[in-house]
């Protein structure tokens, strides 16, 4: 009953399109990553690994025409090697973003606002100088969006 349904209505070609789109997208954008190489950008091992977890996406996507248990198979596996670096890059954005800016991004040194007057002489300053930080000037600042990832 089941079967007639599937193949009834065309959703047998179903697990081939999911397969192919997925691998495709997610291969593309790994590709592209690794291609940032080139420039100097650094790499990760994990990179390659999710690369090869798509191309046997997309070989999950042929074998689904034939034998449909052995793609789901392979499809699982692919998709276990591709989240190997979706995963922990999704967790570090999600902890980014619900940590933003925490003292540690700026090693424990405050940074001048160029709108208010610096007194030496302050609580503030005094606080700061007595936990080890230092007191840096809005002309020897330089900070990036990428401040997190640079330090760690």
């Amino acid at each position: 009953m089941i079967a007639g349904f599937v193949g009834m209505y065309g959703f047998d070609m179903l697990p081939f399109f999911l397969y192919l789109v997925a691998g495709a997208i997610t291969g593309f954008h790994v590709y592209s990553l690794l291609a940032l190489t080139v420039l100097g950008a650094p790499s990760h091992p994990l990179e390659f690994v999710s690369l090869l977890g798509s191309l046997g996406l997309v070989v999950a996507a042929y074998l689904s025409l034939f034998k449909p248990h052995a793609a789901a198979r392979l499809a699982l596996l692919a998709s276990l090697a591709i989240w190997l670096f979706y995963g922990p890059a999704t967790a570090r954005a999600v902890e980014t973003r619900l940590h933003k800016q925490r003292s540690e991004l700026f090693l424990n040194r405050t940074i001048a606002s160029p709108h208010l007057p610096v007194s030496t002489g302050s609580p503030t300053l005094r606080m700061i100088k007595a936990r080890g930080g230092e007191v840096l000037s809005t002309t020897d600042c330089h900070v990036s969006r990428n401040t997190a990832s640079e330090l760690g």
